[in-house]
């Protein structure tokens, strides 16, 4: 009887084929698919999106430490230079956030992390963190990279000012990249024997390399002609000024040729503004200060090694800037309205508004925030 049973449960072949034909046309009718199961991995996050948001938790704990320390600082320079790192940290740290980061949670977690910290502590881990933009931007992608070595370059800066102004140790300087300058003929592939001439407004590589071309031929002239207008003692920083462009334009020349570009013909002379004459120390920091855009212009249009010469390039253009008195902003080679920037979280319900500078800090301007100062050389005689 068993067995009779049996046999009537069995569901025979053409019914099984039935019933697969079944589901194939309900799954072609509605829609349905069958997706396996998640296996609970997030993907991957991009080596971009790290280094921003690596760059903003460091910026936000910078921010608070250089805070710590402000409230306890008396009055005077130290009040100023502590109030003016918390302008130049907020400004970045605006700079560096996304719209999903602006929730009160962002930020809350940094809170009671800067308790304990001295002026070489920061000093330290704000030259460290620069050094880290940098490090990144060598491999980031275009627009972060130059987010990237802005933060960088003002943050290495930045902690070169205090430590001067504290009389710490400098901090060791921001490691320059490994990767080697090309050769002047470069022993790569051939280039093409017609290659595709740039729009001269176009932004490509070799228009960004082009331009970076032209500002150091026109700085070795400036150079040449400030130093018969300097008296001795800024005369020693103009040397120094022309032997590195000099030597910058060598380099910049031979990654034009590696990148299979035109070198642009050097002049015979440069229209220099009236200021050359009445004041060479100011017309060269003004100079020094153009170059900032165009080397940011290059860290976001290249790649590899010149990408990584371009970073060096900028930390070294912004530092001359400050040689020569210039105000450097607080993202060097990147325009930005800071009044645009998004506003930054309240830091939970202890924190209060982190939209701004601590009360009484140093003003921002409305088209780069904080700047730093340098000294100017003496004037000229």
């Amino acid at each position: 009887m068993s067995g009779q049973t049996s046999e009537k449960q069995r569901t025979p072949p053409w019914g099984r084929a039935l019933l697969v034909t079944v589901v194939a046309l309900l799954v072609a009718g509605t829609g349905i698919v069958l997706i396996p199961r998640d296996s609970g991995t997030p993907p991957p996050v991009p080596f971009s999106e790290a280094a921003r948001a690596g760059a903003l938790e460091d910026t936000l704990q910078l921010r608070e430490s250089a805070a710590a320390l402000s409230s306890s600082a008396g009055q005077g320079a130290d009040q100023t230079a502590l109030k003016d790192a918390v302008t130049l940290l907020t400004t970045q740290a605006r700079a560096l956030l996304v719209p999903s980061e602006a929730t009160p949670s962002a930020t809350a977690t940094t809170t009671g992390r800067a308790d304990g910290t001295t002026r070489s502590d920061f000093v330290a881990a704000l030259s460290a963190s620069g050094t880290q933009r940098l490090a990144d931007a060598y491999e980031a992608d275009g627009g972060i990279a130059r987010l990237l070595a802005a933060v960088g370059s003002a943050q290495v800066l930045g902690a070169e000012k205090l430590a001067g102004a504290w009389q710490l140790p400098i901090p060791k300087d921001a490691a320059a990249s490994k990767t080697p300058i090309p050769a002047a003929t470069p022993s790569t592939a051939p280039c093409p024997s017609v290659s595709p001439t740039p729009e001269p407004t176009s932004a490509t590589t070799d228009a960004s390399l082009a331009a970076t071309v032209r500002i150091h031929q026109e700085a070795v002239y400036a150079y040449q002609v400030a130093l018969k207008r300097l008296d001795t003692a800024s005369a020693g920083t103009a040397a120094k000024g022309l032997a590195a462009h000099e030597l910058l334009l060598q380099q910049v020349e031979a990654l034009t040729r590696a990148n299979c570009g035109d070198v642009p013909a050097s002049e015979a002379g440069y229209r220099l503004p009236e200021q050359f004459a009445q004041d060479p120390a100011a017309a060269l920091a003004a100079m020094e200060s153009s170059a900032l855009p165009v080397m940011g212009d290059l860290v976001a249009l290249s790649t590899g090694g010149t990408r990584a010469w371009a970073v060096d390039g900028l930390l070294a253009a912004a530092r001359r800037s400050l040689a020569w008195g210039a105000d450097v902003p607080a993202m060097p080679g990147l325009t930005l309205d800071a009044g645009e920037l998004p506003p930054l979280p309240a830091p939970g319900s202890a924190g209060g508004s982190a939209t701004g500078p601590a009360s009484g800090s140093a003003s921002t301007t409305p088209s780069t925030g904080s700047t730093m100062k340098g000294s100017a050389p003496p004037p000229a005689g």
